[in-house]
């Protein structure tokens, strides 16, 4: 079984190398490689998933294969290692299941684009950058694969690098995470002058006999390199402006995979985080914090790309917060389940985007769902999966995450969460009505072209609709004790153990009762408000909820709802503060850095040069080459000496 491990990022970089030298000469054909290799990996982890979870040739500890010594230098080692264990199992069905759906998807998505060959490229270079993250058994090796996916949403991002928006999005996106990144690297230089190693398996043994300060910087700067990655406040900003990168990368890589690392990261250092609750608190706080902050703006945004963006900002919060509270494995529950369906609902907002001829903006739609009625029902099952609606997989995992705050006596970070869970069912309902419901707003030259997607497109959607239905039921139920509880118990049962378990008040199928009863109260009356406000009638059901804008114009100029309108739409101002604090700020501060450079410092080093060339110059009229004068100067030199000492003798 281990000897299938390195075949699944082995054959994507294949595919990458393949399509990246011959694309060009065959841009019609070479996607059959990159696709028909992910589908190939995808098999073949499918296979080591089954071993790992079944245990069949894997053990519940994990088994890894060592191909090489990557780096031995020294006293220092670094070996090239692949580890699987359930969690790697779980991240494995996420991770090449979305991306060969997705690869599917590009398919019809990118079939008019010229360079769709470099797409399929990046694709596969993600592909194998992403799965060697997950698969790494070694802290450098992780942080190679870290370091790849970042470079692959950088090219991804700016595909479209003719677009100067496109272009600067990339940048921002790449240098907001090396600001995470640097600190990533400063907790793996900090293992190794701690441990002297970076073996996964053997920092977690060892990591007790840290010195308690020392345990909590590495996991502080282990945390720091999470926030970048999966974009937590105050690193979050690069995200939304991600989606100027095609709908399939927004899918792929800022929903479903690469963003979820940073979840990865701490679930897999779970040793490392438990020994230092004080921490904990920390990540508790910033996800919880990133999460109503990131529903508040989606509240208000047009852009129906950028709506999912702040949503999935949002979802992740909620994934730090449930590993802050010490709930590991409904953490790793959210993240699959909203793996699907925000990978879902991007692939829809895809579709909508194709079949609108390239607009994004939800006050130029309306009245989609009849003319795109595939499109419409996966994206409707999408929005109810997310707001948590009963039995669908958002239900199951978001009540655990709140469940696991309540009983671990985190009870603010519940009360935040609750409040979110409805704010996430308005804003995606109110998605849904400016999108598909009510009147057309829709410009006329573009009405006339509104059509379904390909089946090249739309079967993705159906394929992924489907976990996003079933699969809370499948490996969440009954909660507490289901089979996603079973996978991950023997990965998170030492740290867990060490907190001592939690009591429920109440039981319900192992879920606080009163607590699922009244989230999913809220999350109804947030559906039946945004469908009031955004909705449409259903005279067969003898529903009538016209859309409603000037009620909503009336609400957002209400005093008190009007400052918090404005401060929304306008993100909060953190791309405003960020540009005044260190473009505007930062690149004055830079330019006199610049200046002290320049003259002060250069001005010095430049000047004792100058006055040591004009010395010279003067100096050099004295060698004459003439015998003559150098005696002269002997005798004057002498006279001088002799009067300096009759007059010391004379005094």
């Amino acid at each position: 079984m281990t000897l299938l491990i390195p075949l699944i990022p082995l054959l994507p970089l294949i595919g990458f190398v393949l399509t990246g030298l011959f694309g060009r000469a065959f841009p019609n054909e070479i996607h059959r490689v990159a696709v028909g290799s992910v589908v190939i990996s995808w098999l073949i982890a499918m296979v080591v998933v089954v071993g790992a979870l079944a245990h069949i040739g894997i053990d519940a500890s994990g088994a890894g294969v060592k191909l090489w010594t990557w780096i031995p230098a020294l006293g220092f080692t670094a070996d090239f290692g692949l580890f699987v264990d359930p969690l790697t199992a779980c991240l494995l069905i996420v991770v090449t299941t979305i991306g060969m759906l997705v690869h599917f998807y590009s398919i019809g998505y990118m079939a008019h684009d010229r360079g769709r060959w470099r797409f399929f490229a990046y694709l596969n270079l993600f592909m194998f950058s992403m799965l060697l993250l997950v698969l790494a058994n070694d802290f450098l090796l992780v942080f190679a694969g870290w370091e790849l996916v970042g470079l692959c949403s950088y090219l991804l991002i700016g595909f479209w690098y003719k677009r100067p928006v496109a272009a600067t999005a990339a940048k921002k996106a790449f240098l907001v995470n090396r600001v995470g990144d640097m600190g990533f690297a400063l907790g793996i230089m900090a293992i190794w002058t701690q441990l002297g190693t970076l073996n996964m398996q053997e920092v977690f043994a060892r990591f007790s006999s840290v010195p308690g300060e020392w345990q909590v910087a590495i996991a502080l700067l282990i945390f720091c390199g999470a926030v970048g990655k999966s974009a937590q406040f105050p690193l979050h900003v690069w995200l939304p402006d991600a989606m100027e990168g095609p709908t399939p990368v927004s899918a792929l890589i800022h929903a479903a995979t690469m963003v979820n690392a940073g979840v990865y990261l701490i679930a897999r250092c779970n040793p490392i985080f438990g020994a230092v609750p004080g921490v904990m608190v920390v990540v508790a706080a910033i996800g919880i914090f990133t999460a109503i902050l990131a529903a508040s703006i989606a509240f208000t945004q047009t852009d129906i790309k950028r709506v999912l963006a702040y949503s999935t900002l949002s979802q992740l919060g909620y994934m730090f917060a449930s590993l802050g509270v010490g709930a590991w494995t409904a953490a790793i529950f959210h993240l699959m389940s909203h793996g699907f369906f925000k990978g879902l609902l991007f692939l829809d907002s895809g579709s909508v985007i194709h079949g609108m001829s390239d607009e994004q903006d939800m006050r130029k739609m309306g009245g989609l769902a009849k003319k795109m009625p595939t499109t419409y029902w996966t994206m409707l099952v999408g929005a109810v999966a997310i707001s948590g609606v009963p039995p669908l997989a958002g239900f199951f995992s978001k009540d655990e995450v709140l469940a696991g705050a309540f009983k671990d006596g985190f009870l603010w970070v519940w009360a935040v969460g609750f409040l979110v869970a409805g704010m996430t069912a308005f804003y995606m309902f109110r998605l849904m009505g400016m999108t598909f419901w009510g009147p057309s707003h829709v410009d006329p030259e573009v009405e006339h072209h509104i059509h379904e997607s390909p089946p090249s497109m739309t079967r993705p959607l159906i394929l992924l609709a489907i976990p996003s239905i079933f699969l809370g039921m499948l490996i969440g139920f009954p909660p507490d004790s289901g089979l996603i509880h079973q996978w991950l118990a023997p990965v998170f049962e030492a740290t867990i153990a060490a907190h001592g378990p939690s009591e429920a008040a109440y039981s319900l199928f192992g879920i606080d009762g009163a607590l699922m009863i009244a989230t999913t109260a809220l999350v109804a009356v947030a559906i039946v408000v945004a469908w009031r406000l955004f909705g449409v009638s259903i005279p067969s059901l003898n529903l009538h909820a016209e859309p409603r804008p000037d009620r909503v114009r009336e609400l957002a100029e209400r005093p008190g709802l009007a400052e918090l309108y404005t401060g929304s739409s306008h993100k909060w101002w953190f791309d405003d503060i960020n540009d005044f604090l260190f473009v505007r700020w930062g690149s004055r501060l830079a330019a006199a850095v610049w200046w002290f450079d320049r003259v002060v410092v250069d001005g010095t080093v430049n000047g004792v040069g100058a006055v040591t060339v004009e010395a010279g110059t003067l100096l050099r009229r004295v060698q004459t080459g003439r015998v003559q004068n150098y005696a002269l100067g002997i005798a004057i030199g002498l006279i001088a000496m002799a009067a300096g000492y009759l007059f010391i003798s004379v005094r």
